[in-house]
């Protein structure tokens, strides 16, 4: 398609080979396509914008990422979703995370989200119009994302960044995302009328949505979903890569696993050369995954650093926070002195693949890889796992297989044989606003700069000690 990329040859001036400028939603397909399992699928991306685009609805097969139809800004998804984020008094591009959080909390939301569904019309052809009499978000020069009119739809109230969330953010909060997800499927019902294809591949930012994710299948036609480990922005750079790769060259696709253990890792000598710098006291375990679980039952929070960090937003298992699922007091501890973040944010659950189905109420082949979905904790096991089940009853799940990273599947396995549950509480390794740890000196400065007692880093345990 004219506009989908541009070659630029730089071979005279700079001695560089061709180089190739991805079209923004092209590159969120690719990521969504390529790294999936299927050889054709149906792909839908959805984000604030790219360049002018918000929208795309694609058939991929073999090689090809061939998009059918695109919507462009103001009509966005994203934009919808950052909208209510500005309005809830949180910040833009960042904390759509507890916004998706609040709306889990059981309140009566069906007044607002009458109001809000007035704000949007959904049309035959399967896009969607927000009245731009309440968004604000296409017009660069504007303070806010919405109007005074948005405003007087919810009782023109302003909260403020620092306020404890209340009944009035939860109502808000459901209303919003259920009126989302409404949009969502209308715009997968057109996908599907419009390619036939049983597979769907989702990117985009707002597939970070792990609520909707959960219900894609139950919700549409489709019958297998794939969402990777980075749909949002940062995987565009995977996505251009891989689209230049095999639309643009024709290079044979390989349809393989692929796992989000891409970064750098670190070898022992390198680890234990940090640690001798700052002059720390550490302990070399032979058996680390054991050692771990035996903090993890003893009640410890224990830091991970090991093997290859993970590509994307979510750590897992090799630059991870572990706790114990069964501790009511883990998800508080946790958040408040480690992580400082607000008391009503959840925390995930990893969970062995093979026995998934036994503590969430899924199917018995359900797969997870990359913590993308949300799904219902069983109802026996509620009560019994605080810390990972959210306050309607669910958890974000990550399924973890022992072929894919066999020192986190036996953390959990050695868990088990003294809990008698498959799973552990894992929460990325960085303290609220700051980045994931990469390296053993990015590990050692979060450590320490948190309320952590112990971090398992390579083959070496590092415990605070207070006088």
């Amino acid at each position: 398609n004219v506009g989908d990329w541009v070659r630029m040859d730089y071979s005279k001036e700079f001695g560089l080979p061709p180089t190739y400028f991805v079209q923004h939603h092209r590159a969120h397909a690719a990521n969504a396509f390529y790294l999936s399992p299927f050889d054709q699928a149906a792909v839908l991306t959805c984000d604030w914008r790219g360049e002018t685009e918000c929208t795309t609805w694609n058939f991929c097969c073999g090689n090809d990422v061939q998009t059918l139809q695109t919507q462009k800004i103001p009509n966005s998804l994203g934009m919808f979703y950052a909208t209510f984020t500005n309005f809830l008094g949180y910040k833009v591009d960042s904390d759509e995370w507890k916004v998706m959080a609040l709306s889990a909390f059981d309140v009566d939301s069906k007044p607002f989200e009458k109001k809000i569904r007035e704000t949007v019309k959904l049309n035959e052809d399967g896009t969607f119009e927000l009245d731009q009499s309440y968004y604000n978000g296409a017009i660069l020069d504007q303070p806010g994302l919405y109007t005074k009119k948005f405003s007087a739809l919810f009782e023109n109230r302003i909260p403020e960044i620092s306020t404890e969330p209340d009944e009035w953010h939860f109502c808000v909060a459901r209303a919003m995302q259920n009126v989302a997800e409404d949009i969502a499927v209308h715009l997968l019902q057109h996908l599907y009328s419009i390619t036939k294809c049983k597979t769907l591949g989702l990117g985009g930012g707002f597939f970070m949505n792990s609520v909707f994710n959960g219900k894609a299948i139950e919700l549409t036609p489709f019958e297998e979903v794939y969402i990777s480990y980075a749909p949002s922005d940062v995987g565009n750079s995977l996505g251009a890569a891989l689209y230049t790769s095999h639309m643009l060259c024709g290079y044979p696709r390989e349809i393989t696993i692929n796992p989000s253990q891409i970064g750098p890792s670190f070898s022992d000598d390198e680890i234990e050369s940090a640690l001798n710098r700052r002059k720390i006291t550490y302990e070399k375990i032979p058996n680390m995954p054991s050692k771990i679980a035996g903090l993890l039952l003893e009640g410890h929070i224990v830091a991970v650093f090991n093997g290859r960090m993970e590509f994307g937003e979510r750590a897992l298992g090799n630059r991870s926070i572990l706790g114990d699922p069964r501790d009511k007091t883990m998800k508080d501890k946790i958040n408040k002195s480690i992580k400082y973040r607000e008391s009503f944010r959840p925390f995930a659950p990893a969970v062995l693949a093979d026995r998934v189905c036994e503590i969430f109420d899924v199917e018995k082949n359900f797969k997870c890889t990359f913590m993308e979905k949300v799904v219902p904790v069983r109802t026996q096991h509620r009560d019994n796992l605080p810390a990972i089940t959210h306050v309607d009853g669910s958890g974000r799940v990550q399924t973890v297989e022992k072929e894919n990273d066999p020192f986190f599947y036996k953390i959990i396995e050695e868990f088990e044989k003294h809990s008698g549950y498959p799973l552990v509480l894992n929460t990325s390794f960085n303290i609220n606003g700051e980045p994931i740890a990469l390296s053993p000196d990015d590990a050692l400065t979060t450590f320490f700069n948190s309320g952590l007692e112990h971090i398992a880093i390579g083959s070496f345990l590092v415990k605070k000690h207070f006088i």
